[in-house]
């Protein structure tokens, strides 16, 4: 660091040339004075110093000009100050020593600001680092700013290159591009930006990018959280895994007990009269926990899909193959189904066809009529959805049921529904299946007035952006 005083050069050649050119005026005037009034001398000296006068007058004048301008924002900032910081310059006589002392204030502001900044930058980092789960701040213009320890042992550990101040969010996740676009999402989009089990490594984490704004209600930031949802998704898992493993290994008694059964019964001509019942619902118990296990099976599949092959897919031909299997299981019923030609999603097949095979199976199922109408519509006027509307001719939904009909095992409690056979998985299998897809479903009833199903999935051109 420099000790000397800075010389002001600038002002000291400025000042020096103006005292020289004023003193060539002088004596330019002094000289055409003496010329013109030869024999009198008073006029000559007064006619100089008149004219020294308005020159050193009209000089100074321009000379205090950037003065002024300094003064008058003097004036404006002492006007923000607190009464008894305004007390060394209101009564400043000396402008000099005003500059001086508003100098000294704005000195003293500076250092205050910049250890309450050093401050704040310290609370921010215990607060960062406190925090369990990796935390990531960056500046609107995705540049990095904050991160804790344990966003660092995550995301930067295997970084050839260190991470410095401003760094680029994309060099950070230049292998990870689904996370860069969760934050470009929501500094675009001016909300929360939210991503669940994303796998990262080995890892699983839930991921929230909230944006911030200043004052002016602009956004200014971005706070990155990572929630770890490791031990959640394995746990998950076991729970999962245990229930398919269960359910297949029940399949198998199931199936000798049930053939069994079906053995005795061809056979029931030389089995005792009492029998016969018992053996029927034999077979009809063991048909119904078949497919008990059976549904279990297809959710525990669902459940433990962390990713989905989506495709286009042909609704209206999906729709007539899952009506033609629903013919052949329900030959007794007439069943109508109306589908508008040309629907085409984006999805996985097979997980949509259990979710669509449920829905249909259910109008069917519980229609009282002896015709079963289904309407199958796609509305796809919305901006980034489609919706896939199915509507019945059913007895519909008790208002009270509305809520609770996708909870696993929920059935609707009704003398109407009493006699019909169910797990009350099929609607849960809807909504896992839905909710894959990033989609969500809806439910309208109203007693005998039927059941419109609104499953809304992203539209093929978002998921392809």
């Amino acid at each position: 660091m420099n000790n000397l005083t800075p010389f002001p050069w600038h002002y000291f050649i400025r000042t020096i040339r103006s005292k020289i050119i004023l003193v060539w005026l002088a004596s330019l005037i002094t000289f055409i004075v003496c010329q013109l009034y030869q024999e009198y001398v008073f006029p000559k000296v007064l006619i100089v110093i008149v004219a020294f006068t308005t020159l050193a007058i009209i000089q100074g004048y321009f000379k205090i000009l950037p003065f002024i301008k300094m003064l008058k924002k003097i004036d404006e900032i002492q006007v923000q100050l607190p009464h008894n910081k305004k007390l060394n310059i209101i009564y400043q006589k000396n402008e000099w020593v005003l500059i001086q002392e508003m100098l000294k204030l704005t000195e003293k502001y500076i250092r205050d600001q910049s250890q309450q900044i050093f401050a704040q930058e310290q609370q921010s980092h215990t607060v960062l680092e406190s925090i369990p789960d990796p935390v990531i701040i960056v500046d609107r213009y995705l540049n990095c700013k904050q991160y804790n320890n344990e966003f660092k042992k995550i995301f930067i550990k295997n970084k050839e290159t260190k991470l410095f101040k401003d760094e680029k969010l994309w060099k950070i996740f230049e292998e990870d591009k689904l996370l860069l676009n969760i934050f470009k999402q929501a500094e675009s989009t001016h909300q929360m930006a939210r991503a669940s089990a994303l796998k990262i490594e080995d890892q699983f984490f839930n991921i929230s990018v909230t944006p911030f704004f200043d004052d002016q209600n602009k956004n200014i930031g971005l706070l990155g959280l990572f929630h770890n949802v490791t031990d959640t998704k394995l746990s998950e898992k076991m729970r999962v895994d245990f229930v398919a493993n269960v359910s297949h290994e029940i399949r198998t008694p199931l199936t000798a007990i049930k053939g069994f059964s079906q053995i005795l019964l061809a056979q029931k001509e030389k089995c005792s009269p009492e029998l016969h019942p018992p053996l029927e619902r034999i077979v009809v118990n063991t048909e119904k926990l078949k497919d008990l296990f059976d549904n279990l099976l297809k959710l525990s599949f669902i459940e433990s899909q962390f990713e989905i092959q989506k495709t286009q897919i042909d609704l209206e031909k999906l729709i007539k193959s899952i009506v033609t299997n629903l013919k052949a299981k329900y030959p007794q019923q007439n069943i109508k189904v109306e589908i508008q030609p040309h629907m085409f999603i984006w999805g996985d097949h097979k997980l949509l066809e259990h979710a669509l095979t449920n829905i249909l199976d259910n109008s069917i199922k519980y229609n009282r009529s002896r015709t079963a109408i289904i309407s199958v519509q796609l509305n796809n006027n919305q901006k980034d959805k489609d919706q896939i509307q199915i509507t019945d001719n059913g007895p519909g939904i008790p208002e009270s049921d509305l809520k609770r009909i996708f909870e696993r095992f929920y059935r609707i409690q009704g003398q109407s529904h009493e006699k019909i056979e169910g797990s009350g998985i099929g609607l849960s299998i809807v909504k896992h299946v839905i909710n894959k897809h990033n989609g969500y479903v809806s439910v309208e009833s109203k007693i005998n007035q039927g059941t419109i199903f609104k499953i809304n999935l992203p539209k093929l051109e978002t998921q392809k952006a």
